[in-house]
C-alpha cells in the first residue's frame, strides 16, 4: 500500500504558499497526497480589493472562485484528494473546538494518512486562522487513534487511525514575518 499524505490547512491558496513544493514532492514520488482546507477563502480580498468594495464580488462568488482556483492548483500539485469544511474565513478561531477537531477526525479516519503536514502554533505569521487550524489539526490527529473518540453512532464504526507523524510548515527566522493578503 502507498505512503500517504494529508495536508489540514485553513485557506485555499495555503496549499500553494506553505507547502506546495513538499506536496509536489510527494505526490511525484507516488505518495497518495490529500488536502482538507477549513475555509473557502470567502473573507479575503479581491484583486486587493476588500468586502464591500464595488469591485469585490462578495462572499459567496470568492469563495466559489478561490475553490475553484484550490481546485486548479490541487491538480497541478498532483493532489488526489481535495476536501473543504466550510467554516467561515477570518473566524475560523471562533469555530466550535470540538465539531472542528471531529470534522478532522473524519477526514482523518477516511483518508488514514501516514503524515500529517499543518501550520505551526504560531500560523507562520500569527494569522489566527492558522492558529486556529495548527490546534485544530494536532488535536484530531491524537483524538484519530483514540478509540474512544466516537463521532456518533454509526462513526464509531469507523476504525481509529493512528498518524505516524505530524509536521508543523515553518519558515526560516531570518525571512521574517509574512504579510498577510485577508
Amino acid at each position: 500500500m502507498p505512503k500517504s499524505l494529508l495536508a489540514v490547512l485553513a485557506h485555499p491558496d495555503d496549499e500553494s504558499l506553505g507547502v506546495g513544493g513538499t506536496l509536489a514532492k510527494y505526490a511525484s514520488e507516488g505518495v497518495e497526497v490529500s488536502l482538507l482546507t477549513a475555509t473557502r477563502g470567502d473573507g479575503g480580498r479581491f484583486r486587493g480589493h476588500p468586502v464591500g468594495d464595488p469591485r469585490h464580488p462578495g462572499p459567496a462568488a470568492l469563495a466559489s472562485i478561490r475553490e475553484t482556483e484550490l481546485r486548479a492548483a490541487a491538480a497541478v500539485l498532483g493532489v488526489r484528494d481535495v476536501a473543504l469544511l466550510d467554516y467561515r474565513d477570518q473566524h475560523l478561531d471562533r469555530a466550535n473546538p470540538r465539531e472542528a477537531i471531529a470534522d478532522i477526525v473524519r477526514h482523518l479516519r477516511r483518508v488514514r494518512p501516514d503524515v500529517v503536514v499543518t501550520f505551526g502554533p504560531d500560523g507562520a505569521y500569527g494569522h489566527p486562522d492558522h492558529v486556529a487550524i495548527s490546534q485544530f489539526a494536532t488535536a484530531a490527529t491524537v483524538a484519530a487513534a483514540d478509540s474512544a473518540f466516537a463521532l456518533d453512532a454509526a462513526e464509531s464504526i469507523r476504525e481509529p487511525h493512528t498518524v505516524s507523524k505530524l509536521y508543523y510548515i515553518a519558515w526560516p527566522a531570518t525571512r521574517g514575518p509574512r504579510t498577510s493578503r485577508r
